[in-house]
């Protein structure tokens, strides 16, 4: 759920996971791959420098490869993969087996806890008047169920959830369902406006009394889609759902004309006490340096309406073939580089937290976090997360890719997708920057679907990932150091980031050591 902004998104608390230890999984019988292609010796004598591999890279990347198929079973067989569902088990099952086919050195699971298990129900929305007809809708990620035997009750315009909006529908909002209207969706703001205004507008429904809200679809021909705003792994604050645009308009089309409408809403969401997921990890052993480590990852999960194609499906099957990409090369890097596979991004960051809080004691070692998470659109360059002083030594390193258009270095800085937690560690962090591509329209939504990826282009991506990761990791030197709590900090201030944190009740985690650098004793 990558939404790149410039420079920054504001993404509501994250909670302290608690994560068990890492665990190797046993050998499982394999999900159908695509064909195991010639691989490299992983073990070549004759070390070749970046700049003279990454064109073997590239072709490797963009000939005859798993990727497709890998993708293709990723999200047609396996389909839509919600963190803590025994599809998203399944999915990290099937990756597990396709690192393997990539000829990695080792690969494993970690297991961490999220607070709650959820799961939609059956919802639906009868209109009982001024005039009954069918609405579509489906439930907010991670709401709450409505009580046993649903909620009956009048529907009140809110415009677009603002002040004047409320304002306006004045005592009528209490005990009703809000309705809140919405703009399309077209560009990567509108899509970080989604996140932004929905806390203010949730606390807004809170403080007038409403019972539910109930969020008119941003894009257009019925297509809905699933969010989350809680973003911390807990419940919604009330129960929630989108509307089909459509069907949301003609409902305002009544109230507009003065006609009361009445409903009754039913929504059994299935919430469970907390449960396990877990991240993939896979790893190529550097061959001077292997305790230093570059990171090169994805989320895996996935909202559930489609099948998670463009966030985030292309990018996992990306990032296992970037994995084959190195290992065919014959060529060790100087530093291991690891491949993981996150769940819990769009219930927060949640896997990426959890590794970061596991992980603490050997972020010293750790190069740089890259991070995939933007669909299929071109990848034009990497967001450094406000770090100046990388960004010559990234410039420098990445020149192989240069041709593939990978040119534009950001200083952009957020809270937006599984590089967060690295970056208040310190730790260097590079975000690839994309265009658009279909990525809006289709952006959790039903038709998040594999016929949504371009192969080619995904393919293109696969060969900069490669040589991103083995330059970062092969360099003679790092780009930058881990940052200090001070440095840290510093650039939380200089980037508006801590501005961001103080709004959405991050900053005293960060005060007091339990997310990010840890203040000195």
């Amino acid at each position: 759920m990558r939404i790149p902004l410039k420079p920054l998104i504001i993404v509501p608390t994250l909670m302290l996971l608690a994560v068990t230890a890492a665990a190797q999984i046993p050998p499982i019988k394999p999900a159908p791959l695509s064909q195991q292609l010639p691989q490299g010796s992983g073990a070549c004598s004759v070390q070749k420098s970046c700049a003279e591999l990454a064109p073997t890279m590239i072709q490797s990347a963009l000939g005859p490869s798993p990727l497709e198929e890998n993708l293709r079973y990723l999200t047609d067989t396996i389909g839509g993969r919600v963190t803590g569902t025994p599809s998203a088990d399944r999915a990290a099952d099937w990756a597990v087996q396709a690192f393997r086919h990539a000829g990695v050195d080792e690969v494993h699971t970690e297991k961490f806890t999220i607070p709650v298990g959820w799961s939609e129900g059956h919802t639906h929305l009868e209109i009982l008047s001024p005039a009954p007809f069918p609405v579509r809708l489906v439930s907010i990620g991670w709401s709450p169920a409505t009580p046993e035997g649903g909620i009956t009750a009048d529907l009140v315009d809110a415009g677009m959830g603002d002040d004047a909006g409320f304002a306006k529908a004045g005592t009528t909002a209490k005990d009703a369902i809000v309705l809140i209207h919405s703009n399309f969706l077209v560009t990567w703001d509108d899509l970080s406006n989604e996140y932004t205004i929905g806390p203010a507008i949730i606390d807004r429904a809170l403080k007038a009394g409403a019972v539910a809200v109930l969020w008119m679809s941003s894009r257009p021909n019925l297509l809905l889609y699933r969010h989350t705003l809680a973003v911390n792994g807990e419940l919604e604050k009330l129960p929630q759902a989108v509307v089909a645009r459509e069907d949301a308009e003609r409902m305002a089309r009544f109230l507009a004309a003065g006609q009361n409408v009445r409903v009754h809403f039913e929504m059994p969401n299935r919430v469970t006490g907390p449960v396990d997921s877990e991240n993939v990890v896979a790893e190529i052993r550097g061959r001077e340096k292997p305790d230093e480590f570059v990171v090169l990852g994805g989320h895996l999960d996935s909202w559930d309406l489609g099948a998670g194609a463009l966030d985030n499906g292309c990018n996992v099957a990306m990032v296992i073939d970037a994995a084959r990409v190195i290992h065919a090369s014959g060529t060790i890097p100087r530093r291991s580089i690891r491949f993981i596979l996150f769940t819990g991004e769009e219930q927060g960051l949640l896997g990426s937290a959890a590794y970061v809080h596991t992980h603490r004691a050997e972020l010293d070692n750790m190069v740089a976090a890259i991070i995939f998470d933007s669909g299929i659109g071109k990848v034009t360059g990497y967001a450094l997360g406000g770090r100046k002083d990388i960004a010559a030594p990234v410039r420098a390193a990445l020149e192989p890719v240069a041709s593939l258009g990978v040119k534009d270095f950001t200083l952009d800085a957020g809270m937006d997708t599984d590089n967060f937690d690295f970056l208040i560690e310190g730790v260097p962090t590079l975000v690839a920057n994309q265009d658009p591509a279909n990525y809006m329209l289709n952006y959790h939504a039903a038709s998040d679907t594999f016929d949504k990826v371009d192969i080619a282009e995904l393919k293109r991506h696969a060969g900069i990932a490669a040589v991103t990761a083995f330059a970062l990791a092969d360099a003679a030197q790092r780009i930058g150091p881990r940052q200090s709590r001070a440095e840290t900090e510093q650039l939380l201030q200089e980037t508006g980031l801590a501005k961001e944190m103080k709004e959405a009740g991050f900053w005293p985690l960060w005060e007091k050591g339990v997310r990010g650098r840890a203040p000195l004793p």
